[in-house]
């Protein structure tokens, strides 16, 4: 057995079911132990496609997604997914080929410094030297994956160490006994001081990351909620870890938090913080957060991220498991939740989005609104992807979720063309649902040849092209916030949308009326992979508040 095989069967035993990736030279010694495996190989178009397919695997299951890629221009292609991955904090297993090892040669061909630059998007990037040293670099990545699953982890893999054979029975018999579960040992002293000031609390809040879902801890954050009856704010990421529709969960926080959420957030005494790192776009309403951030109790495993008066980096799961265990709580006042809860919804707000409204003029061609909010209720409760744009303000506004997962984009890097692809892996990750991507016409032109992939793979996908022929929220920056005095390079001259889908073998329509929208959607519905190219006229987002 060679290191290849070696290193393949690890990810076998450790429960990996498909990979998304697109071979090279370098990376063939894997790619040949890949093939006699059981492990699914997605092969994308591009490797751009094959990272952002692992990552949307990822948030869309709560496991972990791998990528793979060779040498120099291959890995460099993967960059602008570990980057998005790294700053949505997505746990990505990242494997690059590489030259041999052994060549010390700077500017052979396809040789480039891969570890330096992926080192500064991951976790942790490796460049084992031998066979024995990627075993062990290996099982360290996956088991970085399980127990500290803050973001991406590399693995640069060198053409002679992917056909080392120097491994004894020492080494496969802790290879192929391992078994890699988190065991959290450390409990942070803090935690009988958040257990305190909770108890003490009339008004707590909780803030959900998706710390909480790559910590497992989904079903214990809803037996603490449902048991005190406190409410809940999400982040972009954890949207739907508690079902919108219930009465506990406020809605996002934040830069798009809505009146509940905004009244909770700004007036709560208490909030506790979970699996999230607090970005600005999260804090954006608290005018001074050094003195807010005194009624904060922030858990996270990522220290660098705690940012409360009462900091606990500490594993999620483990936090929730021991203040459900601690007698402590039961002196909490159920009484003042209902009351808190109650007067928080006396401040609620009806949203109100001009446009979404059934139209008597059947408009040519549509609002962009209009068309989101009838394709969001055609598929209610589908897994749907948004991409970078003014649509994803309309999306993010419109979309419920009543599970996690259910509503999928970057929240924290926001590239073009990160649903198309995306939604391959989110496909793969669940065969029996219906897939739903609504991107812009810029975004499609990033990454459409991923169409290849997702008509040979047959996945059903559903692609919604908001087609306005114009890069529109760059176009109102340049309007509104820059000042310019006309509109400067942010016009499309766009392909015909169908023609290209049909090129790659997949079905499409055109809408743009009222009528021919409906019938869209209704055509979309099918099973098996369709896009609608979506004709909108120009139309400027609401802004934050």
């Amino acid at each position: 057995m060679n290191t290849a095989e070696a290193l393949v069967k690890l990810l076998e035993n450790d429960g990996v079911d498909s990979v998304f990736g697109h071979p090279g030279e370098q990376i063939l010694s894997f790619y040949k132990a890949l093939s006699k495996s059981f492990i699914k190989h997605i092969l994308t178009r591009h490797e751009q496609g094959a990272i952002h397919a692992a990552d949307n695997y990822a948030r869309s299951s709560g496991r972990y997604g791998v990528a793979i890629a060779t040498a120099g221009p291959g890995a460099m292609n993967l960059v602008m997914g570990v980057a998005t991955a790294f700053k949505d904090h997505v746990p990505l297993l990242v494997i690059t080929g590489d030259n041999d090892y052994s060549s010390t040669v700077d500017n052979k061909f396809q040789s480039f410094p891969i570890n330096n630059v992926f080192k500064n998007m991951t976790v942790r990037s490796f460049h084992p030297p031998n066979g024995r040293a990627a075993i062990s670099n290996f099982k360290e990545a996956l088991r970085i994956l399980k127990t500290n699953p803050i973001g991406p982890v590399h693995i640069n893999l060198s053409k002679d160490v992917l056909i080392d054979e120097d491994i004894d029975d020492i080494d496969l018999g802790v290879f192929l006994n391992s078994n890699i579960n988190p065991e959290w040992s450390y409990i942070d002293t803090n935690i009988e001081l958040a257990i305190k000031k909770l108890s003490y609390s009339k008004k707590p809040l909780i803030i959900v990351g998706n710390g909480v879902v790559w910590g497992q801890a989904i079903e214990l954050l809803h037996d603490f909620v449902s048991k005190y009856n406190v409410p809940i704010v999400t982040t972009y990421p954890a949207r739907g870890v508690i079902s919108e529709n219930n009465r506990l969960n406020l809605g996002m926080v934040g830069l798009r938090g809505n009146s509940l959420s905004d009244y909770a957030y700004l007036n709560s005494d208490c909030i506790i913080v979970l699996g999230a790192r607090l970005s600005e776009r999260t804090i954006a309403k608290s005018e001074n957060f050094e003195e807010f951030s005194k009624k904060i109790i922030h858990v996270n495993i990522n220290e660098k991220d705690l940012k409360g008066r009462i900091n606990i980096c500490v594993d999620v799961y483990k936090f929730l498991e021991i203040i459900l265990n601690k007698k402590i709580l039961d002196s909490y006042n159920q009484y003042s939740a209902f009351s808190w809860i109650d007067k928080i919804y006396s401040h609620e707000e009806e949203l109100v989005i001009e446009g979404i409204e059934d139209i008597k003029e059947n408009y040519n061609p549509l609002r962009p609104q209009y068309a989101i909010n009838k394709i969001i209720g055609a598929f209610e409760n589908n897994y749907t992807l948004s991409d970078a744009g003014t649509h994803t303000t309309w999306t993010t506004l419109l979309k419920k979720c009543d599970k996690f997962g259910k509503l999928l984009f970057s929240g924290g890097f926001g590239p073009m063309g990160f649903a198309l692809p995306g939604a391959i892996g989110v496909a793969i990750a669940h065969p029996n649902e219906k897939i739903i991507v609504i991107c812009g016409d810029g975004d499609i032109q990033m990454v459409s040849q991923e169409l290849a992939t997702i008509n040979e793979y047959n996945l059903n996908i559903s692609i919604f092209v908001i087609n306005n022929s114009q890069l529109g929220i760059i176009r109102q920056w340049e309007e509104e916030i820059y000042d310019f005095d006309f509109k400067y390079q942010v016009d499309l001259k766009n392909p015909d949308f169908l023609k290209l889908a049909r090129a790659y073998g997949i079905s499409s329509i055109r809408c743009e009326d009222k009528n021919s929208l409906n019938l869209a959607i209704e055509e979309s519905l099918k099973e098996g992979p369709y896009l609608v190219d979506v004709i909108v006229r120009e139309e400027n987002i609401p802004m934050p508040k």
